[in-house]
């Protein structure tokens, strides 16, 4: 069985009048692109199967950003399906979940910019583009598949106290660097994908266009590996994961993180490059399955309601600019929870994906999953080797592991970004190893 690979990547930066998620207003404007986001793709074809694999530099996609009876992962499955002839189930739209890159989840009323629609219109067929190109572009390759850890970047952002070995030791934080290596055979040309888990918030809210430390890492990887056309980021189970000087603002910080990673990912590449490295069998496999999820227990409003009344009369007393914001965005953090209860009656609509390559399981969530949750999939998974990729197939908001809102922080509160119980958490992870488990029986 003879395997083939094909990859391309398509620039998505923005125009600087589609928003961020800005604090106050909730709906900021860019002013100017510090690095461009990319979208990239790498196409795998071994003869019976072809998959599609997409990584975008973005926040995550909201399946229901492009209005009432639409699905933006199903519409952006059947352009790539009807171009290349790609099963749609044998498709993965997934996001590095860059936080300086545009609102494009849905947390906030994207009909109110009336930029966005024409945009995401654009944006969906850079995206099939992507993929088509790589589709046009297959040639001879082999798969290998190496694993690394990087332990100086991130922390378990709701642990205090704790050391990073032992946070690592009981399980509320992951290290491993996950490389799989496209080695091309016939025109030198190689692809590669990473999955590290943690959160690109280091230059979050704040008006320059920037793919975060995983741009950084992927860029590096492209330049210094010769042959290596492309290196997708697939983000791990990171709800719960911050870098360790998380929200500096500062662009050295993203450097310093992303040069980090991509050190490790480049030492795990040249010794996959050796001749006695294993090459793995081109097995080729996509299953997805959509579940109903359980929306989580609703507070009682009305203290929200008195809450938000009380930071509105702090907003109209306010004398200096640095009380107005703060007033303010009290404000829109309880309006946000109050219209949140109000319509947040229906079960939540999450597909999940598990594509078998090789010897390697790439088990898909739509949601922000707690690394607890991550580390159970790879403990449980029947795969010899699994990688947890989250905001991919869309976004339900954070997934909390069992006891997480009992615990407190701003994933527990009720809001646009926490949609289901805890019970969901489970249920994912449950099916996630139940499809693993079929497709390595």
């Amino acid at each position: 069985m003879e395997l083939r690979a094909g990859s391309a990547k398509v620039d998505i930066t923005p125009p600087l009048s589609i928003p961020y998620l800005g604090y106050v207003p909730r709906q900021a404007r860019f002013s100017g692109v510090h690095d461009p986001l990319f979208a990239r793709s790498l196409v795998l074809d071994n003869g019976d199967t072809r998959l599609a694999i997409i990584s975008a530099d973005s926040l995550g996609f909201g399946n229901e950003i492009l209005g009432a009876g639409r699905n933006f992962t199903a519409e952006v499955r059947q352009r790539i399906s009807d171009r290349t002839g790609i099963e749609p189930h044998n498709i993965m739209l997934a996001s590095t979940h860059a936080h300086a890159a545009p609102e494009t989840m849905g947390i906030t009323r994207l009909s109110e910019v009336p930029q966005m629609a024409p945009w995401l219109e654009v944006v969906m067929d850079q995206l099939a583009s992507a993929a088509e190109m790589a589709s046009n572009n297959l040639s001879p390759a082999r798969l290998k598949l190496g694993m690394g850890q990087v332990k100086s970047i991130s922390h378990n952002r709701r642990i205090s106290g704790l050391s990073i070995e032992d946070q690592i030791a009981q399980g509320l934080l992951d290290p491993q660097v996950g490389v799989l290596f496209c080695e091309g055979l016939e025109n030198g040309e190689s692809s590669i994908i990473v999955n590290f888990a943690c959160h690109p918030v280091t230059v979050q809210v704040q008006p320059l266009v920037s793919a975060g430390y995983p741009g950084v890492t992927t860029a590096l990887v492209e330049h210094v590996v010769a042959e290596c056309g492309n290196c997708l980021f697939l983000q791990g189970a990171a709800g719960n994961i911050n870098p360790i000087r998380d929200d500096t603002r500062d662009f050295a910080d993203v450097r310093r993180y992303g040069m980090t990673l991509a050190g490790e990912v480049l030492k795990i590449v040249g010794s996959l490059q050796s001749p006695e490295t294993p090459v793995m069998e081109p097995h080729l496999e996509s299953m997805t399955e959509t579940l109903l999820l359980p929306v989580r227990e609703l507070p009682d409003p009305e203290p929200i309601r008195e809450a938000y009344e009380r930071a509105t009369k702090s907003l109209e007393s306010a004398k200096t600019a640095d009380e107005k914001y703060k007033a303010l965005q009290k404000a829109r953090e309880y309006k946000e929870s109050l219209d949140f209860i109000e319509h947040a009656t229906e079960p939540v609509q999450a597909e999940v994906q598990v594509m078998r390559i090789g010897d390697l399981a790439l088990a898909a969530t739509p949601g922000e999953m707690f690394v607890q949750l991550g580390l159970e999939i790879k403990r449980k998974s029947a795969a010899p080797h699994t990688l947890v990729v989250e905001l991919a197939n869309g976004w339900v908001g954070y997934l909390l592991n069992p006891g997480g809102f009992t615990e407190g922080g701003y994933e527990s509160l009720p809001g646009p970004w926490t949609k289901v119980s805890e019970e969901a958490g489970r249920m994912l992870v449950d099916k996630l190893v139940e499809i693993t488990e079929i497709l390595w029986r």
